[in-house]
């Protein structure tokens, strides 16, 4: 398998590199659905004499229990963990709070595509100055935007791992909607998804339909819609995008993919 990797993004991890040693701090925006699956590990060294902060986003499609798990096992590691949805906040200008000095600072704000860093400089900005999309990898460039007279932000583009071997990973960026489903073998992945939901939240695949097994649930979902192509035919590809869809917008209800029993170490 291989995740869709543009040029673009490499191109903003040396810009990162180059530019992290200007600021004084780091929000690592994740999703809170996966925080693990949804950090930019790779990046994470550069980061290591920062003020860090990881902000848990979109914990209103997150199984609010696990997302307490999640604050608490990450809060361990000498960071500053705050969790909440970025689209339901009022001011979101107080997440920066924490690394508020006398003098001025910059703050980098990295994550992976579609986690909601666009979202927030957009919110702080009030005003859209960054475009924002359904779909990974909107922002394009490295850019700088003053908050205030005290604090400016370094956005940066999405970024993500040029091949992902691992089915478990994939499928929870694909669920996260990391990885742009209209650039990869999209059955393949939405495959992956259902049957990571199988193992770890089967009451989820039984909301998709009736049936004994995913194919069947998925052909009786189909035939409940009307997805139907010349001829009778079930158009099964609708029903998995569709399912697809549902399921990462809380369609079927509030979702964690992972908890922190998942990971020996954090």
């Amino acid at each position: 398998m291989e995740v869709w990797y543009p040029s673009h993004v490499e191109k903003a991890k040396k810009a990162i590199k180059s530019l992290i040693k200007t600021v004084g701090g780091v929000v690592e925006i994740v999703d809170a659905r996966a925080p693990m699956a949804t950090r930019p590990m790779d990046i994470e060294p550069y980061f290591s004499d920062k003020i860090r902060m990881i902000f848990l986003n979109k914990t209103d499609l997150a199984n609010p229990r696990i997302t307490s798990m999640w604050v608490e096992s990450l809060s361990k590691n000498e960071v500053i963990v705050v969790s909440g949805s970025l689209k339901e906040m009022r001011n979101v200008r107080r997440i920066f709070d924490p690394f508020r000095r006398p003098r001025e600072i910059n703050i980098a704000i990295v994550g992976m595509p579609n986690v909601g860093k666009s979202t927030l400089v957009n919110m702080i900005k009030r005003r859209r100055s960054a475009s924002i999309g359904d779909k990974p990898g909107v922002t394009r460039a490295v850019q700088w935007m003053r908050v205030d007279d005290h604090l400016k932000v370094l956005d940066t583009p999405g970024v993500t791992y040029p091949r992902i071997y691992n089915d478990l990973l994939y499928a929870k960026l694909g669920l996260c909607n990391v990885v742009d489903i209209e650039k990869v073998d999209f059955e393949a992945l939405i495959y992956y998804e259902l049957d990571l939901l199988c193992k770890t939240q089967p009451a989820v695949v039984e909301k998709i339909g009736e049936g004994s097994s995913i194919m069947e649930r998925l052909e009786n979902y189909a035939k409940k819609h009307g997805f139907l192509l010349r001829g009778g035919i079930l158009d099964m590809n609708r029903a998995l995008l569709t399912v697809h869809r549902e399921i990462t917008h809380g369609k079927f209800g509030r979702v964690s993919y992972e908890t922190p029993d998942d990971y020996e170490q954090i």
